[in-house]
């Protein structure tokens, strides 16, 4: 091995030596090839005049800072620099909070380095001077082993132990050597990080087991002190929660007792706090790991720490599911127990057997074992300890303690209903049935803006309602935000409107704003379009056909009563159109009607590769073709569409009964264009007798169907409702073009707003629609019923399906198996919403509680607003023709 030849002067040389040092040490840490890493270390140790290297802390300071792949040779190279760094009687920068920054940089796949880099810290004392401030460290330790998880192979977790057991000496070591005001500074800092990682719902994967090891620093008689520090703090209760899951997660993996105290710990200061619907929160989450946790009990090790908190988390429930649940699994349990002949065994199935019988005392209508004699237990239950048990406290969800004297009985659908704000039931039952569209619900909840310019202020409010609605505790919600958001301006406040052109008008607005919003983000400013669209819709406006002809109004009715023209059209409704100058383009010639398919067209084009929400769930393509009877010349044009609205045909009598496939088929047949409605042909130039053909040319995902049950009386001049007797399929083929043949779409019904009333001037509307576990529920307003299919389709006239909402076969095929996500997996923004709404409610019941047992009067039902049309039928100015003027109506 060839020496290099130093220059005389010391200094020169020191400074040559320093940097061929450097190199070596960079080479050991950053090269990939092994030969060359030894290399490097074999000219380390035989460099001349090392004995000149008196201070290398520079050059630590930046290797720690620098690239680092070979991070398991960062613990040698610490060791044999240890001797080469001065010791400084006061350190403001000690070299801890460089190996920190490693750390946070570095990623380790192995917990070994972790340790043994800890270990040559605390083997040489210069690392971690008494003097300094070590809490960079701690966190960053803490940090990083929160990022190893349990491995599954037996021979390797006794690996994992010691490698934490190792790491928790560290920091034991490290806080014992500290004075005391730093030593509580440095464990506060540990606990501090713990919390905020385990507290973290959106952190994945789930940290690991080892942090535990952290816990078994603190004191056992601590423990209460630290707890009621952590709540006390400004947590949320879903973050208490996510901390508690993770706990409860690690029991089976974390043998030391000291977790468990922590866990006890916490639930007796939640219980403190009366946050019983946190705890039973935790509970619906221990039914999920309730298999794994009584797996915990087989294990003779883990039996002692675990089985207390079980059997407290088991003598405390009042939830029905959960109860049922842990019946079923205990005879399993206790038949395993069976085969392990040892004191600690029998003590649990003795406890087990006392908690059935607990069981069967408090639940004996609901808990399918009724008693313990229905079990060949090897035991007896201990009564004297059951009736000790009986009389001890149960988690009652605090929400429902005080609704018991200030809300009506709460519905048992689970659901949350919407409150009328003054004749806006069209608004909730469409809101409710776009809640049941599962691709669309979800969508919007995990809708995220990337920045303020690509915010969609619809959407956003429209995610916090839905947020409300699959989570909130409240019977019911205001849905202020929405009515204020998305109402057309020609809707005035208090009066009834139609749900079909509300459902339009959100769905349009909502494309708009979303393609204006990416416009944006993309220097196209397209605000002053979505601004002048929706500034348009007068409720009365005029618009110019033609100079010698006379001008059309625009109201909400399904026919064109331009001067009393009749154009017999299927599909005719003014609703079926956005924007006003469509329709006066397309109504510009009165004897055709070329353009009117009674698609209901998304509201423009796609531009790139940019699909806005609406379309990506609702919308569709078709083709109408025009072929002209005299020329045989064929005109086609394309088009989006988010719903088709079906008429009855003329020739079909109202006792007749029709099928909702029977107007799915008839719409799609070939109509032909003749007499008044005849078509003008641009290659005949004139009027013409012609055909219109429809073809689907792309199926959406969740297809929308309006049932046109109204007309236009020419000679009354009122608008009456139909009597046809519909079919309402659950199941309907759907023909789509393909090449080189049709195919059927079958899809399968989910929801439908249901129109109820006899006259056009009044109504009522709500909704039914049914989970993924075909479970069917009504929505009246505030008040949400469990209902059947059949109660469905029983319905009769005043009481008649007007939007029905179809999911195509396969659409849910990898979202999510339950109807709503875990909150946990929410944008913060929505999970701080909902533990604001819980803690406001709980509140509001508080505060009406009080003010009941004072006025020591009977408890009214108290609503935030005057729902006058909850029920169904009830006496409201929502079905009553009273205060409706006459040129409003439903249709």
């Amino acid at each position: 091995m060839e020496y290099r030849a130093y220059p005389a002067s010391e200094a020169d040389a020191e400074h040559v030596l320093k940097n061929d040092v450097a190199q070596r040490l960079k080479l050991i840490v950053s090269s990939s090839d092994a030969a060359a890493v030894n290399d490097a270390w074999l000219t380390l140790q035989n460099l001349q005049d090392m004995r000149q290297l008196t201070d290398c802390e520079d050059l630590l300071r930046e290797l720690l800072h620098g690239e680092i792949k070979n991070v398991s040779e960062v613990s040698k190279i610490m060791a044999w620099m240890a001797n080469r760094i001065p010791e400084r009687r006061f350190n403001e920068d000690p070299i801890s909070n460089d190996v920190a920054a490693m750390l946070r940089i570095v990623e380790l796949d192995d917990m070994s380095h972790l340790s043994r880099l800890l270990g040559a810290l605390i083997e040489h004392k210069v690392y971690l001077p008494k003097s300094a401030n070590h809490t960079r460290l701690c966190e960053a330790i803490v940090t990083s082993l929160s990022s190893f998880q349990m491995p599954s192979e037996a021979c390797k977790i006794g690996e994992f132990n010691e490698n934490t057991n190792k790491i928790q000496h560290f920091l034991k070591v490290l806080c014992s050597n500290t004075k005391n005001g730093d030593r509580d500074i440095l464990m506060f800092t540990c606990l501090q990080t713990l919390y905020n990682i385990i507290s973290d719902p959106n952190r994945k994967p789930e940290p690991g087991p080892g942090l535990a090891a952290i816990l078994q620093l603190v004191e056992a008689s601590v423990i209460p002190q630290a707890v009621d520090w952590i709540l006390s703090q400004s947590h949320t209760d879903h973050q208490l929660i996510q901390a508690l899951k993770v706990l409860c997660n690690w029991l089976p993996k974390w043998p030391q007792d000291r977790l468990s105290v922590w866990i006890m710990e916490f639930i007796r200061g939640l219980e403190k706090q009366q946050k019983y619907s946190t705890l039973l929160e935790l509970t619906e989450f221990s039914i999920d790991m309730l298999a794994l946790m009584f797996r915990v009990l087989l294990v003779p090790v883990i039996r002692p720490n675990a089985s207390n908190v079980i059997y407290y988390i088991l003598k405390r429930q009042s939830s029905v599911s959960f109860v049922q649940n842990v019946a079923k699994r205990i005879p399993i349990l206790i038949k395993d127990l069976m085969n392990e002949d040892s004191d600690s065994s029998k003590e649990c199935i003795q406890n087990l057997v006392n908690i059935m019988k607990v069981y069967s005392k408090r639940f004996s209508t609901c808990v399918p074992c009724g008693s313990t004699e229905n079990y060949p237990f090897p035991m007896l239950p201990q009564m004297q300890v059951v009736r000790e048990l009986c009389r001890e406290p149960i988690w009652i969800d605090e929400t429902k303690e005080f609704e018991s004297n200030v809300e009506p009985e709460r519905p048992l659908s689970g659901k949350v209903g919407l409150s009328n704000l003054g004749n806006t039931c069209y608004m909730n039952s469409v809101l409710q049935a776009l809640l049941m569209t599962r691709q669309f619900c979800q969508e919007v909840l995990i809708y995220c803006p990337l920045n303020d310019c690509s915010k969609t202020h619809l959407l956003e409010k429209l995610q916090s309602l839905f947020g409300l609605l699959l989570y909130s505790k409240r019977i019911c919600l205001a849905p202020t935000d929405i009515l204020q958001a998305s109402r057309p301006t020609y809707f005035l406040p208090g009066q009834q409107q139609d749900s079909s052109e509300f459902l339009c008008h959100l769905l349009d607005v909502l494309h708009e704003q979303e393609k204006s919003a990416s416009s944006n983000c993309g220097g196209n400013d397209n605000s002053s379009t979505l601004k002048c669209k929706i500034e348009k819709q007068d409720d009365e406006m005029t618009l110019p056909i033609e100079p010698t002809k006379s001008i059309i109004k625009r109201w909400t009715t399904e026919e064109d009563l331009t001067e009393g023209l009749a154009l017999q059209r299927k599909t005719q409704s003014l609703a079926d159109f956005t924007r006003g100058e469509e329709l006066g383009q397309r109504l510009s010639d009165s004897h055709s009607d070329s353009t009117d398919s009674g698609i209901q067209s998304v509201g423009g084009e796609e531009t790139g590769a940019y699909t806005s929400l609406v379309h990506r769930v609702l919308g569709g393509e078709c083709q109408i073709t025009y072929q002209c009877a005299q020329c045989d010349t064929s005109s086609r044009n394309t088009d989006k569409f988010r719903d088709l609205q079906l008429c009855f045909p003329e020739e079909i009598q109202e006792n007749q009964e029709v099928s909702v496939q029977d107007l799915i088929n008839y719409y799609l047949t070939p109509e032909k264009l003749t007499g008044e409605n005849k078509y003008r042909c641009d290659k005949c130039t004139k009027l013409c007798d012609a055909q219109r053909i429809i073809t689907i040319l792309q199926a959406p995902a969740y297809l929308i169907l309006t049932l046109k049950h109204f007309r236009y009386d020419f000679d009354t001049r009122l608008r009456t409702k139909l009597r046809h007797k519909v079919t309402y399929n659950d199941t309907i083929q759907l023909p789509v073009s393909a090449v080189p043949f049709t195919v059927a779409e079958t899809y399968h019904l989910y929801a439908a707003v249901v129109h109820s009333g006899y006259s056009m001037d009044y109504g009522h509307y709500f909704t039914y629609a049914c989970d993924s576990k075909q479970n069917w529920y009504k929505f009246n307003d505030s008040f949400v019923t469990q209902t059947t299919f059949e109660d469905f389709k029983s319905l009769k006239p005043p009481d008649t399906p007007y939007i029905l909402f179809y999911e195509k076969s396969g659409a849910h095929d990898g979202m999510l198996e339950d109807d709503k996500p875990e909150l946990s997996t929410l944008s913060k923004r929505i999970q701080d919403l909902v533990a604001n709404d819980t803690t406001d409610y709980i509140e509001e019941l508080r505060r009406r509680a009080i003010t009941s047992q004072r006025s020591q009067l009977a408890a009214k039902p108290l609503r935030q607003y005057n729902n006058s049309d909850d029920d169904n039928p009830p006496p409201s100015s929502c079905r009553g023709a009273i205060d409706v003027p006459a040129n409003r109506f439903l249709y």
